[in-house]
């Protein structure tokens, strides 16, 4: 994500990081030491499991099933699918250097899955959108709205951590002055609950696509594709929580729904496409791989239908396992 930071900024100040994973995708990993597309973690048994237990399965399909709200019969229960998972970098950029950054977990039979874009003018935001989407998924979840206070004690906890990791890193004097502006960065998180209901948080210009029969159902925080421009609201390192304002919604979910999170770049070109009456649905159904996905962004970019940027798609289905 390209923007122009603001002109005042706090200063941070202390950190620990957590064991990550390198990238499946395309057998590289940031120098940083972690996956710059995504990294992700399932629970066995919906039992919270330690880092170390943690471990890829196949990229194209995350299946969770228990006995759900009694709503959803017994004839058709519900299984989540991680159906789509794909990030290109920037044009001109390597691999590691791409700053979008998610993480998913199901646990207690609760799928989270968060998205964050680091902004480019900041000194680590690779790290600090890596910090957000972790803290947030492997936390306790709750149906309801999160309360402010909740929302700050993960907040905090997020630049502590950050803050921490930075103090221990040997910087020089210009890097040090540069990373004590703070790291920026956008904000997704999904959640879907056992009797299907979903709730969301975001802050910034990633946008959540909710998609029932082909048909959007809503979009959020974002609506139409005149609301994207060089400076989206950011979550900062240095930024008091309590002046960090994030937004949030609940829904309904139905067996079949797909959900899509996208960060900025494709967030705006579907809005686009649904401007001009297209179905952009239909299209991003027929990407089947990061291979594939790699050379359709790339023919947008060359079209100039899609801003060059680190790009990230990831689609949720809800399935019938019977």
């Amino acid at each position: 994500m390209t923007l122009k930071l603001p002109i005042k900024l706090l200063i941070a100040t202390n950190i620990v990081l957590r064991p990550f994973y390198s990238n499946p995708f395309c057998g590289l990993h940031s120098h940083y030491g972690y996956a710059n597309f995504g990294f992700r973690a399932i629970a066995s048994n919906g039992n919270k499991s330690s880092w170390n237990n943690r471990k890829y399965a196949d990229r194209s399909l995350y299946n969770v099933t228990a006995n759900f709200a009694s709503r959803v019969s017994q004839e058709q229960k519900p299984s989540f699918a991680l159906v789509q998972s794909f990030a290109v970098q920037k044009a001109g950029n390597v691999v590691a250097e791409c700053e979008d950054v998610w993480h998913f977990n199901v646990r207690d039979h609760i799928f989270a899955i968060a998205l964050s874009d680091g902004a480019t003018e900041s000194s680590f935001s690779q790290e600090w959108a890596k910090e957000l989407v972790t803290t947030f998924v492997d936390g306790n979840r709750d149906y309801d709205y999160m309360n402010d206070c909740e929302i700050q004690n993960w907040l905090v906890k997020s630049q502590l951590t950050w803050q921490g990791w930075l103090a221990n890193q040997n910087l020089t004097w210009f890097a040090k002055r540069k990373a004590g502006e703070g790291a920026f960065a956008t904000f997704l998180s999904l959640e879907i609950f056992p009797n299907l209901c979903w709730k969301t948080l975001a802050m910034g210009d990633s946008c959540l696509f909710v998609v029932r029969q082909n048909t959007l159902q809503m979009s959020f925080p974002l609506h139409n594709s005149h609301e994207f421009n060089n400076r989206p609201k950011l979550i900062g390192t240095s930024i008091k929580p309590t002046n960090i304002t994030i937004s949030q919604t609940l829904g309904n979910a139905q067996l079949g729904d797909r959900f899509y999170l996208a960060t900025d770049a494709i967030a705006c070109w579907i809005f686009k496409q649904l401007e001009k009456n297209q179905n952009p649905w239909l299209e991003l159904e027929q990407i089947s791989s990061q291979e594939v996905f790699a050379n359709w962004v790339t023919e947008l970019r060359d079209r100039y239908e899609i801003a060059n940027d680190d790009t990230t798609l990831l689609c949720i289905e809800i399935r019938s396992e019977s």
